[in-house]
């Protein structure tokens, strides 16, 4: 079974491409990412986790263009990408770890965003990175991250793989393309209800935490320090 990090290394040169035309309002979902963000969070020190390509990374410098942002992926490949796509700022930082294994000083970061990521680990992983990321938030700070989840039954969860495939289609996803997306998913992805993922938080400690969008299986996620 090819990983997770073999994965996206082969998909690097064409990700933005690819994900583009699967995921129904792509561009709307970074929009709330960072509409939300509290009027009084200074984020001068920001965390992608999961970045991919650096489309997320991309937003953030829009919104704060003298912040330092740490780039982490599990691929090495897609760390390159965002190498050269960034070449010229000299304020991203990149690492490549994986989730279960994050380096960085507690109260290191005002914000820590993510996108299209947390998904590809377990439950109790996820629920384990949640007490790890308050940790490494300052008081106050914030945790915002888009991601696909699950229905609260099964019925719902294949109804929303149905909607999913009709909008991709739309978007000008080929056969082809949804069959790469879904043999990955069959192997590598663990969908999650919303409200698991709010009780999580909770439990973690954050003191607020909110849907703040949703579209058929795509979630922003809301939670304050």
């Amino acid at each position: 079974m090819q990983s997770v990090e073999a994965f996206y290394d082969q998909l690097s040169s064409r990700y933005t491409e690819l994900i583009s035309r699967c995921v129904p309002r792509y561009e709307e979902i970074f929009f709330n990412v960072f509409y939300y963000l509290p009027e009084d969070l200074r984020s001068k020190q920001i965390l992608d986790l999961g970045c991919g390509t650096g489309n997320l990374t991309a937003a953030a410098l829009q919104h704060f263009p003298d912040a330092d942002i740490y780039a982490l992926d599990l691929s090495a490949e897609i760390l390159n990408e965002c190498r050269t796509r960034f070449a010229a700022n000299p304020n991203i930082y990149y690492h490549q770890q994986d989730f279960s294994n994050l380096n960085f000083e507690d109260e290191s970061f005002d914000l820590i965003i993510s996108s299209i990521a947390i998904h590809h680990i377990v439950d109790e992983e996820k629920a384990k990175l949640y007490h790890k990321l308050r940790q490494m938030l300052k008081p106050g700070g914030v945790f915002v991250f888009a991601d696909q989840t699950r229905g609260i039954n099964e019925e719902i969860y294949q109804k929303h793989i149905t909607r999913w495939k009709e909008e991709a289609l739309k978007l000008g996803s080929t056969e082809a393309d949804w069959a790469l997306w879904m043999d990955h998913q069959n192997a590598h992805d663990y969908h999650t209800p919303v409200g698991w993922h709010l009780k999580q938080l909770e439990t973690a400690g954050f003191s607020e935490v909110d849907v703040i969008w949703k579209n058929i299986m795509w979630a922003v996620v809301w939670a304050r320090k």
